[in-house]
């Protein structure tokens, strides 16, 4: 799922006040020490203070660049011992805490204050905030020996990233952190509107449920990532530190819809659907609370507890439906890649693994795995729902066995071209066809050769049918056509000319030479589009073709006074 969810659970399992490694080591940066001690009372401390307690030692030092503290309101001190081996100063670029930090304060000092500088997110937005990097401080770092005293609180994980580089290197890796978390949002976005497009065109909400659970992440993420603070509403800090919280839990909830209908669980009365339903309500409605109120701990709580609960949630349905569902083993394997990409964050965060922007956003990475994974499991299952539809729409509207039109289908498509305006007032005819003798061949030889004569005689009027001709199974051996823009005379030689093909063209099975012939009925009119055209066009058809029955078979009779 989401980096930040885990992230923060895994801060909570390991408790609140652990520092994590960077892949960074001291000696690379002009830095020579970090130490870091977290504030105890409720007043802040000033900064002669801070500097008075680090000299005591009343500090614990770090090896490493990336630290990071958990949830706790308390503030957290951070010194930097730098070094500057040169005679002049030097440019650097620090970047001293994450996005979502809500204060970050940071001093230069060199035996007396140089410079210092005021942000985070609890503050409109302004130049510090570099999305997805952090707040960055530009500083001219003096010769000699020199500290830095970052102070960061929040309400949300106080993650600390420290990283002093020199300008020009900083411009170009971020830009290659922006490529990156751009070709992440694009493949998402591509899936978002490939799946709107699959429900527009097919109707299945299933792609809609599952575009709304990549679009929530998405929305959450800009907003984590500083983009939607930076760019879209730099003067609404609240906004900014509640939405990305209440989207988690939007993220989390559309999930869980989506694996409802992917899995089918919606559809059936179990206590399974039952309790998913409470669970994201009671979600919804306990973020929507806390945003009303204005509880920012308590909807962080409800959020990281929620969205990383649903993640284990959506395990537990994919592994108790994975005998039943092949589509449970997909939504697995999906969930497992976001699990992995989670487990790399967390391990970056650790310090287990070095940290890097890969590993650390390996969440979001494992997200977009996630995605494909159940974007094309999505586009397949859809495909062959929409196959089944569109076969059984076909077995709906054609005989089985000759693949003719069938009645029902005849009737409809007739009719619909006997109303169509540019067809009236033009001649149309109608030809009713019966096979001769055909129970006979049924008696004789077996239903099964009865099937096969009906599908032989039905791949000939295919054969020979007509451009904007309807031909179908009327049923039993009788066969219908619709012959537009045909006057009687014209129907009357088409049918002859159906006899005698018949006729010519004697049916093989198993060694039988068996000959079929037929007997046709033709009625012809002008369309003038009344409701009662076609019903008169088969009687008068039907009536002429049991006329030339009677009259010895294998013979075609137009209607005549």
């Amino acid at each position: 799922m989401v980096f930040r969810s885990f992230f923060i659970v895994m801060m909570l399992l390991l408790g609140s006040q652990t520092a994590c490694a960077s892949d960074k080591a001291l000696h690379d940066s002009p830095i020579s020490a970090i130490g870091y001690f977290q504030e105890e009372g409720l007043s802040p401390l000033a900064l002669p203070q801070v500097t008075q307690r680090f000299n005591q030692g009343q500090f614990t030092h770090a090896k490493r660049q990336f630290l990071t503290f958990g949830i706790n309101h308390h503030a957290t001190w951070v010194r930097l011992s730098l070094y500057n081996p040169s005679q002049q100063h030097i440019r650097k670029r620090l970047v001293a805490a994450q996005t979502w930090v809500e204060s970050v304060d940071v001093y230069l000092v060199q035996q007396q204050l140089l410079q210092q500088w005021h942000t985070g997110d609890a503050q409109p937005a302004d130049k510090h905030l570099v999305p997805t990097v952090g707040y960055a401080f530009d500083m001219d770092i003096p010769p000699g020996n020199s500290e830095i005293f970052i102070r960061g609180q929040s309400l949300d994980p106080l993650t600390m990233p420290i990283e002093l580089m020199d300008v020009d290197q900083s411009r170009s890796e971020w830009m290659k952190i922006h490529v990156a978390i751009g070709v992440v949002y694009g493949i998402l976005l591509v899936l978002v509107g490939f799946n709107i497009l699959l429900y527009a065109t097919l109707k299945h909400s299933v792609a809609l449920y599952y575009a709304l659970y990549i679009g929530c992440f998405i929305i959450m993420n800009f907003g984590y990532e500083g983009f939607g603070f930076s760019w879209l509403y730099p003067n609404s800090p609240q906004f900014q530190n509640y939405s990305t919280l209440f989207f988690m839990v939007l993220h989390g909830a559309s999930g869980l819809v989506f694996v409802s209908h992917y899995l089918q669980i919606s559809a059936k009365k179990s206590p399974l659907r039952r309790l998913l339903q409470i669970y994201i309500i009671a979600g919804i409605l306990g973020g929507a609370i806390s945003v009303a109120l204005q509880l920012h701990i308590l909807m962080a709580w409800i959020a990281f507890s929620f969205i990383s609960l649903t993640t284990l949630i959506m395990i537990a349905v994919a592994l108790l439906n994975f005998t039943r569902s092949i589509d449970a083993r997909y939504l697995l394997l999906a969930v497992s890649c976001s699990m992995f990409g989670l487990l790399a964050s967390a391990l970056s965060v650790w310090g287990i693994i070095p940290y890097s922007f890969y590993g650390f956003h390996g969440a979001e990475f494992g997200v977009v795995c996630e995605a494909v994974i159940l974007a094309v499991v999505v586009a397949f299952r859809l495909r062959n729902i929409e196959q089944e539809r569109i076969t059984a729409q076909y077995m709906a509207t054609h005989d089985p066995l000759t693949r003719l039109n069938n009645r029902r289908a005849f009737e409809i498509n007739a009719t619909s071209y006997l109303q169509q305006t540019e067809n009236l007032n033009k001649s149309v005819s109608f030809i009713m066809m019966d096979i001769d003798y055909f129970k006979a061949i049924n008696d004789s030889y077996g239903h099964h050769v009865g099937d096969q004569a009906l599908y032989h005689i039905a791949n000939l009027l295919s054969r020979l049918h007509r451009k904007g001709d309807i031909v179908a199974r009327w049923g039993g051996e009788e066969m219908a056509m619709l012959l537009p823009n045909t006057e009687l005379a014209q129907a009357y030689s088409y049918a002859e000319q159906l006899r005698q093909a018949l006729q010519d063209s004697p049916l093989l099975s198993e060694e039988l030479h068996i000959n079929i012939t037929a007997s046709f009925g033709v009625s012809s009119c002008i369309n003038h589009g009344q409701h009662d055209t076609l019903s008169d066009l088969y009687k008068t058809a039907d009536k002429w073709l049991y006329y030339a029955k009677n009259q010895g078979r294998n013979r075609v009779e137009p209607a005549h006074d």
